[in-house]
């Protein structure tokens, strides 16, 4: 299963009061881990039991003795205690490796959280087969690829009981890209200001995330494609007039992979939408448009486009330029492009 399959099942089991005895989050995707521990730490414990039977450690500041010692423990007057190790990558793999032995044969009492971020335990070392030996949850949280943020925002404004649409949570996943947890903030603070059952429209993430629905790359996207010369040039002006906000080498690199994902197109002609939208990496919401647009760039164009966009890049970065603001370069390749 992905990463977020096994997300989903782990908080799934424990909103239905399933703990295993010992969970090990590790990855480079923190967001997960600190999602998983937090619904552990919320749903182990009721309130009243937290004062004695619930420990955090510090992987800075706790040693492997420390941490067994703790977890052989009994619980007072509770099911169950909990115990959890934040920062563990902190620790050597041989100081892991010394937990070894509790991990196969942990203590039915204990809930032990060890929370390993940005990188992985090495799958080569029997630390993880011990684990699952033992009853416990290995979780590997791995970076959520591009193309798979959007459905992820949509899933998670879905969980909160909002719609989130596809152009919406295209538009939201590019403006704030690869940080998850900042993604998930924002989404979050737009389910706050959305009445249950409500839509998140683009004209609500222009006002709280401020993010310009008329003016953004994914509308740059589409007035290139559809030939809207206007449009587009409209667009690069406004580009031009926040340079801070909109700058040129992100504006060049998302419409490289633009043209790349056209190029895709062509050379996927004849095949279904669903083939389509696996070849693409995009979300089948997209496909029709995708197809649309390619009609108007044959692969050949598509080629002198890229070597367009490949002089603009060098120009912006003072080589071959001559002088030209990035406003007007972008001014002068959308020309050339729809030329």
């Amino acid at each position: 299963m992905s990463t977020l399959d096994d997300y989903k099942k782990i908080m799934a089991d424990l909103r239905g009061g399933k703990f295993k005895p010992v969970y090990v989050l590790h990855g480079e995707e923190g967001f997960f881990i600190d999602r998983i521990a937090l619904e552990i730490e919320r749903l182990a414990l009721e309130d009243h039991e937290r004062d004695f039977n619930q420990t955090i450690l510090y992987g800075r500041d706790a040693d492997p003795d420390q941490v067994k010692d703790t977890c052989l423990r009994y619980p007072m007057m509770a099911e169950r205690q909990l115990v959890i190790v934040r920062e563990l990558q902190n620790w050597r793999i041989d100081a892991v490796e010394k937990l070894e032995a509790y991990f196969q044969k942990p203590t039915p009492t204990t809930v032990l959280v060890l929370c390993y971020k940005h990188k992985k335990i090495d799958g080569r070392k029997t630390i993880l087969k011990s684990v699952q030996k033992g009853g416990g949850q290995v979780f590997l949280s791995d970076k959520v690829r591009d193309d798979k943020l959007p459905d992820l925002l949509i899933s998670f404004a879905k969980n909160q009981k909002r719609r989130l649409g596809g152009p919406e949570a295209a538009l939201l996943a590019n403006h704030l890209g690869s940080d998850l947890a900042k993604a998930m903030k924002e989404v979050e603070k737009l389910c706050l200001v959305t009445e249950e059952g409500g839509t998140i429209t683009s004209d609500i993430i222009q006002r709280f995330v401020g993010i310009s629905k008329d003016y953004n790359v994914f509308e740059l996207q589409h007035a290139i494609g559809t030939k809207n010369g206007l449009k587009a040039q409209r667009i690069a002006n406004h580009f031009a007039s926040d340079p801070k906000e909109n700058p040129l080498v992100v504006t060049l690199g998302f419409l490289n992979t633009y043209f790349g994902k056209l190029a895709q197109v062509h050379s996927v002609a004849g095949k279904s939408q669903a083939e389509v939208a696996s070849a693409l990496k995009v979300n089948p919401y997209f496909v029709k448009d995708y197809m649309a647009q390619a009609r108007n760039y044959p692969l050949g164009r598509i080629v002198e486009v890229q070597r367009h966009l490949r002089q603009c890049d060098l120009r912006s970065k003072g080589l071959g330029g001559d002088g030209s603001d990035h406003g007007e370069l972008l001014r002068e390749l959308l020309a050339k492009i729809m030329a």
